[in-house]
Formats: C-alpha cells, structure tokens, sequence
C-alpha cells in the first residue's frame, strides 16, 4: 500500500497581511481597532487614512519624525504584525 506524498489534516485560509513602510513623517494611533495614519505628523490638517489592524502583516518606520503610539504598537504586536525601525 502506497501512502500518499502528502495529506490535509485541517483546512485552513490563507490571509494576505499588508505591508505598510513609513518614509515621511506621520503619527500613527489606534482607533476602533484601526491604525490611524495623520501624514505630516500630528498636526496636519490633512483626513487620516485608517487600515484594519487584523489586515496588517509588517510595518516599516524609516522616518526620523514618526510617532507610534502604545496603544497602536500594542494592536500590532497582538495581532502577529512585525514593527521594524530604522535608523
């Protein structure tokens, strides 16, 4: 009796998780499970863009004047995303 190569214990769905890499200045916070994303820093003028947490795989900060909040930074790190600084 010949085994199979391979077999599927459990069906399972595969996500896409965004890739978010940051090279201007921009203040990022949480708000009804969102990232939140003022470009320009906080006090822009500028409608903040919003991204679902739970669709987020990596963040790049590659900017000097980005500020993350806690709670925002705390989200990521929940929900698997990777948060990667540069210098």
């Amino acid at each position: 009796m010949r085994l199979p190569f391979f077999h599927i214990t459990k069906t399972t769905t595969i996500m896409i998780k965004k890739t978010l890499c940051f090279s201007n200045a921009a203040y990022l916070s949480l708000g009804n499970k969102q990232l939140t994303i003022k470009s320009g820093g906080r006090d822009s003028t500028d409608k903040p863009t919003t991204i679902a947490i739970e669709d987020i795989g990596v963040v790049v900060l590659d900017h000097p004047q980005i500020t993350i909040t806690h709670g925002a930074l705390s989200a990521l790190l929940d929900n698997n995303a990777a948060v990667i600084t540069c210098n």
